[in-house]
């Protein structure tokens, strides 16, 4: 028996005319799945149109004789389908749907999208940046998500640069008897690794790295503070140096990185397509997911109370790598629709705004006949669930 991840749902009768057994299926956005008579799946598809797309197939006339073809009006005889309103809502369900259906063979059916962190445990005998695709570990601190590998490194690159932090692990770990590098003669390393101070003094600037990535903005006013105090003092040398790792830090935000936070504090309200105009869903995102709160009708002013900023478990067990992928995905992309908040900027001005983007992003609607195909998975009956 196979689990029940649809809400809707149509037995195909072979001596019932198809047009009066489609009346019951809606012409909207849906992840559907064919069935044969043994409930065996045949095809599934993210469509656009989901009256449109069966009327299609199961129209679809099939030459008499040997044909790769398949007759669906004579295989399927059941249709199970799940409504979607947006590419994200749509991403989610076709991986959801997939993993239920076909447990064995979904990954061969689900593009999967990557994402990466940046991890550090400053209490490591000898501390170092790492790119993983690892959202949360058992120790240390986790950031992200980054959309490309190459993205990471670079931040990591800048990080060292920033906070003079070691570039050659391999000579870090002989410490305090190793020979330094050119970046020590450069006044850009303190060298830990001939000795020259602690290993417990290099730990504090990686703190104070960990802490920056954090909350750049906020060591951005501090250092702003003594650029001026520097400057009041006639100490214009000094305040060019802070001036410099001022405009430093503010490149932690750039485009980029713009989404890099600490990972338990990754948490985001989506505002998304609702199933007519006028309808916006809240969703909120966690590591460990998107729940929808809402579907929000006709103003802003209807919005619900914002969900609370809760710290995301950092449980390995309960994140869901794949699903968090594909939300990422969408959060780098403002062109697959919807906006995503980040929880320092919940409140009702940016939901207006937000709201009032979404009514600006007119979902794509197919012609009356056109079933506006995203996604299709095409098997033997017989595999699968």
């Amino acid at each position: 028996m196979m689990q029940a991840w649809h809400d809707g749902q149509l037995d195909l009768d072979p001596a019932r005319p198809l047009d009066v057994s489609l009346k019951a299926v809606p012409a909207k956005w849906a992840v559907y799945l064919m069935s044969d008579a043994d409930d065996r799946p045949v095809q599934m598809l993210c469509v656009k149109n989901l009256r449109a797309s069966l009327k299609r197939r199961l129209n679809e006339p099939v030459e008499a004789g040997p044909s790769k073809r398949v007759d669906y009006r004579d295989l399927v005889r059941r249709v199970r389908w799940k409504r979607v309103d947006n590419p994200l809502e749509s991403d989610l369900a076709f991986l959801d749907v997939a993993r239920i259906v076909f447990p064995d063979s979904w990954k061969k059916i689900v593009t999967r999208r990557a994402v990466w962190w940046l991890h550090i445990d400053p209490d490591e005998p000898h501390p170092r940046w790492r790119v993983t695709e690892e959202p949360c570990c058992d120790c240390g601190y986790t950031f992200g998500p980054i959309q490309e590998k190459g993205q990471a490194t670079r931040l990591v690159e800048k990080l060292e640069d920033l906070f003079d932090l070691c570039r050659y692990h391999n000579i870090l770990v002989q410490a305090p008897s190793g020979v330094p590098c050119a970046y020590k003669d450069m006044g850009k390393c303190p060298a830990p690794c001939d000795g020259s101070v602690s290993m417990q003094q290099y730990r504090s600037l990686v703190d104070w790295a960990v802490q920056c990535l954090a909350d750049p903005g906020g060591e951005i006013d501090q250092q702003i503070e003594r650029m001026q105090a520097a400057a009041g003092e006639m100490k214009f040398e000094l305040a060019g140096k802070i001036k410099q790792f001022i405009d430093g830090l503010k490149s932690l935000t750039a485009t980029d990185w713009r989404f890099v936070r600490p990972a338990g504090r990754f948490a985001f309200v989506s505002l998304q397509a609702g199933p007519a105009k006028g309808k916006v869903k809240l969703i909120h995102v966690t590591l460990g997911g998107c729940v929808e709160q809402l579907g929000l009708i006709a103003e802003p002013k209807e919005f619900p109370e914002l969900p609370p900023a809760v710290e995301a478990s950092a449980n390995t067990a309960q994140i869901d790598a794949d699903r968090l992928g594909l939300i990422a995905s969408h959060l780098f992309n403002p062109k697959t629709g919807g906006v995503f908040l980040p929880e320092s900027q919940w409140t009702r001005t940016a939901l207006a705004a937000a709201y009032r983007t979404i009514g600006k992003q007119a979902v794509e609607k197919p012609a009356d006949e056109d079933e506006g195909i995203v996604k299709e998975a095409t098997v033997g009956a017989g595999q699968g669930a």
